[in-house]
């Protein structure tokens, strides 16, 4: 029997969504996700995934329409209510605890006792029997914290399936998971829906819709433009569906001169992180102008290097300069003095206030600056025009710069975080992971940015595990492994293939870190 003969498994039926502030989020969509399948909803961000997928597990409820589960109408006022239902929710951002064990992360809230006491022998043993069950191996005894973030997803999916849950909804999967965490990931998924669950995927990736998924729904302005199987649907219609046009290439520079003298220079920088993570000593200059790529597996040392550089984390040796400058030493303030500026890997921690105002966001780093404020007052109508400034200039879909940056979608978001980070035209910018999160029209945007803040002087420090856009945008690639730099690379004609045995610590370039100091002729470098 075909999908179009069966009562749908969960239905959403001419379901809108209108929030306090006005903004439509859903606008009469009719979805229907069957039994057994992987369903696929997408869109760019703020189409109205997110709100879909709240509806789903309680967290939000619909103006209007129904939700529906095997024909019966359905309604789901809070999330233990879907969990009642068999509903489960993996986050974007993963909500364990650090210092609990694997086995108390996933049983917290529904131990099993013995008396009045926790069993935790019990807790670890039905722990181990759901990792056999669905193939998501985990050590229960493990502390969170310690692990990788594709086995903290692991965990959080079984969090899920501890409390009963046949319908899976995982809330953008991918964002933060390097490419065999992913398909890692997508092999878990097939089996859990060959032992009888369903599993429904939101995310803006095309090419991980394609790899898993069986159908979709897509999402464009709140709407439903488009829904079928992907065996019948190819990835440029996909997207066609998803942007309205056909998504903008990305931004190819060309190299071209840079200037005789580097404008940042880096010589045997090291540190030490918490959990004996160390990186360098590393030695690489930036000219003006330029973009040095940061390629590498996560973990390798990339955000330490970003955060010293930044003046977040103290350096145990070596230093950093620009123009001559000695910024390692510095305090983050007095770094940004320099014409330091960064975006940080993880912008809901790092690089946003959520409860406070997108004006507020923008002023962040700037506020005790003239015209913002004046001997300790800020002033209003200075901050507005600022706020307004980077909306408008960096394309942020938003009512007012009044409303809270925490109603913004993850594309939105990164606008405003690029947009007040460039706004000061920094002598160099850390972007650390810009695009991760963001669909395929705000990456374009975002990355156009980054390329003409480059073309008006400024140097790059571009860290990203999307080597298309490393490739794309960088004058020059470098790779980081066991937190030394292993390679160095011209970007002109070097292949995403040439990178992988640097980045997995398979191979290394014997003088990779020679040529790195002596970057501007790129006499040594590998073509």
């Amino acid at each position: 029997m075909n999908h179009s003969q069966r009562v749908p498994l969960l239905e959403l039926r001419h379901v809108s969504k209108v929030y306090p502030n006005g903004t439509l989020a859903s606008d009469d969509v009719c979805l229907a996700i069957h039994a057994g399948e992987i369903h696929a909803i997408v869109g760019e961000n703020g189409a109205g995934k997110s709100t879909v997928m709240k509806m789903l597990y309680g967290l939000e409820q619909p103006g209007s329409g129904q939700l529906r589960m095997q024909g019966q109408e359905l309604h789901l006022p809070n999330p233990a209510a879907a969990i009642a239902a068999g509903i489960g929710l993996v986050p974007q951002h993963l909500q364990l605890l650090p210092s609990f064990s694997v086995a108390d992360n996933i049983v917290l809230g529904a131990e099993p006792v013995r008396g009045v006491c926790l069993d935790r022998r019990a807790a670890v043993e039905r722990v181990r029997a759901l990792s056999r069950h669905f193939g998501l191996q985990v050590d229960p005894l493990a502390k969170a914290g310690s692990l990788a973030i594709g086995v903290q997803q692991r965990v959080e999916i079984l969090k899920a399936l501890y409390r009963g849950a046949r319908i899976l909804l995982l809330d953008e999967p991918t964002a933060v998971l390097a490419a065999q965490e992913a398909h890692t990931l997508f092999d878990s998924l097939r089996n859990m829906v060959a032992q009888g669950l369903t599993v429904v995927l939101i995310s803006h990736k095309t090419a991980d819709i394609c790899a898993v998924a069986d159908r979709f729904t897509v999402l464009r302005r709140g709407r439903v433009s488009g829904a079928g199987s992907l065996r019948d649907t190819t990835p440029a219609q996909l997207d066609h569906m998803i942007v309205g046009t056909a998504p903008a290439p990305l931004p190819l520079r060309d190299p071209g001169a840079r200037a005789s003298v580097p404008l940042v220079s880096v010589r045997a920088l090291q540190a030490h992180a918490h959990g004996g993570h160390a990186m360098g000593p590393l030695s690489f200059d930036i000219a003006a102008g330029e973009i040095l790529g940061i390629a590498g597996i996560e973990g390798n040392g990339q955000d330490l290097l970003a955060r010293v550089l930044l003046g977040q984390h103290a350096a145990q040796g070596g230093q950093a300069s620009i123009d001559g400058r000695r910024i390692t030493g510095l305090d983050v303030r007095a770094v940004r003095d320099c014409g330091v500026a960064a975006i940080a890997e993880d912008r809901l921690h790092d690089g946003v206030a959520l409860n406070m105002s997108i004006a507020d966001n923008v002023i962040a780093t700037q506020y005790h600056r003239r015209p913002l404020s004046l001997r300790g007052w800020l002033d209003p109508a200075a901050i507005s025009a600022a706020a307004r400034q980077v909306v408008e200039r960096c394309g942020v879909k938003a009512a007012s710069p009044a409303d809270l940056i925490g109603t913004l979608s993850g594309g939105n978001m990164q606008k405003v975080v690029l947009g007040r980070e460039t706004a000061s035209a920094p002598r160099l910018l850390i972007a650390s992971q810009p695009t991760r999160g963001v669909d395929i029209g705000a990456a374009r945007s975002l990355q156009s940015l980054l390329a003409a803040l480059c073309e008006a002087g400024s140097a790059v420090l571009l860290i990203s595990a999307d080597l298309d856009e490393l490739l794309s945008l960088s004058d020059r690639v470098a790779v980081m492994a066991g937190g030394e730099l292993v390679a160095h690379f011209a970007s002109r004609g070097l292949a995403a293939e040439t990178l992988g045995p640097y980045m997995t610590g398979t191979r290394r370039q014997a003088d990779a870190a020679a040529t790195l100091d002596a970057p501007f002729t790129l006499s040594g470098v590998a073509p």
